[in-house]
């Protein structure tokens, strides 16, 4: 696999001035395609123009040149005066995906964006909108970048050649646990979204959709402490992205959850009192230790706290916190096995080197037994 060399900063912003003055309009842009050869040959442009038309590469770097604009954050340490827009607002209101300029024109928005910046015409035209336009560039050869190295992870993730060791260890961890605990964290999502919804319509059956949010919660709770006690917090996942959404995930969901730590702790031991747990055997334990009305109490309390919109959560809301970061953890465990799960499609991986004749070869036509005295059964020739 070859790296496509990136086009320099300043080559791509005569290209994203024309996409401007477009508008960000796929169909706008598409003439202009002969005139943009840099954003074009942009590596991510190219992966993610699926179909062999100009229409489809003007809509690539469309998508991506507003992704890139998006992306774009202000430097809280060295803010900008209180009573003008930061260059990165400022170049959110050029491109159209800042709140002020969102409904406007292409034109509107630039003139918008210049009496923003408190210049004349001309001068903005020379100097500030070429400095809001590099921004953008160097944000897009940003995007570029992480692109073309998930590229190279993906070409070393298909069958690459790691230790035997490392791979049986990777599906311990998702099988035994990140995936237990997705199970549990989008079942607690579930219940918790439905409570919600149900209490704004004030139907009772709120309160039994909110006792099972109660024991998925703990039993996420338990999954995670018990993953803990074996491997420490080492989310070990095939991205350093992916190993760090995990912890947080986790840490949100137990940090905004209703209970403090000290009761999760005792909710923790009497779902683990069970040999097998399950939703009846933790209600009644729960009942026997006189905890039923205080644990679903409390539980309501913080779930009647939150007043959002069914789909609108207000930024600190724990109860919205929550739905977040199980959807995000959720997501996580699915997107780091996919990165790996071809390894374990192998033979290399299903068995050990000695047995991998026996099993793929055993039901094959020139194997097949003609009597059942022919041959030693599997289990005389694995030595049972």
């Amino acid at each position: 696999m070859t790296e496509a060399v990136q086009p320099a900063l300043d080559d791509l912003v005569p290209e994203l001035a024309l996409v401007r003055e477009a508008g960000l309009e796929p169909l706008e842009v598409e003439p202009l395609i002969p005139r943009l050869p840099r954003l074009a040959g942009l590596g991510v442009v190219r992966r993610r123009t699926h179909t062999d038309t100009a229409l489809a590469v003007a809509a690539s770097i469309c998508h991506l040149t507003r992704e890139a604009t998006e992306r774009l954050t202000d430097d809280h340490d060295h803010p900008g005066p209180p009573s003008q827009p930061t260059p990165i607002a400022k170049a959110q209101m050029l491109l159209r995906v800042h709140y002020a300029t969102k409904s406007l024109s292409a034109a509107e928005a630039r003139t918008k964006t210049r009496e923003a910046s408190g210049v004349g015409d001309r001068q903005y035209r020379a100097r500030h909108e070429v400095r809001l336009l590099r921004l953008v560039a160097q944000a897009l050869l940003g995007l570029d970048r992480e692109d073309d190295l998930h590229q190279w992870g993906r070409a070393l993730e298909v069958g690459a050649d790691v230790p035997q060791t490392v791979a049986l260890y990777w599906l311990e961890l998702f099988r035994d646990h990140y995936f237990r605990l997705e199970t549990s964290a989008y079942a607690l999502q579930a219940d918790l979204m439905t409570a919600h919804v149900q209490l704004a319509g004030d139907l009772p059956s709120w309160k039994l959709y909110l006792a099972t949010a109660v024991y998925w919660n703990v039993e996420f709770s338990y999954l995670r402490h018990r993953f803990f006690r074996r491997h420490g917090p080492l989310w070990f996942a095939p991205t350093d992205e992916g190993c760090t959404r995990l912890n947080d995930a986790v840490e949100r969901i137990e940090y905004h959850d209703p209970f403090p730590d000290e009761f999760m702790a005792r909710l923790r031991r009497i779902y683990g009192s069970a040999v097998d747990p399950d939703h009846d055997t933790f209600t009644e334990s729960l009942g026997a230790a006189g905890l039923t009305d205080f644990t679903l109490a409390k539980a309501e309390t913080w779930l009647r706290r939150c007043t959002c919109p069914r789909d609108a959560h207000a930024e600190r809301c724990e109860v919205g916190l929550v739905i977040a970061s199980c959807d995000t953890f959720g997501e996580t465990v699915e997107t780091e096995f996919e990165r790996i799960q071809t390894w374990y499609r192998t033979p290399r991986f299903a068995a050990d080197e000695s047995l991998k004749d026996l099993i793929t070869n055993y039901r094959t036509p020139s194997k097949e037994r003609a009597e059942a005295t022919e041959k030693p059964s599997v289990m005389e020739q694995l030595g049972g």
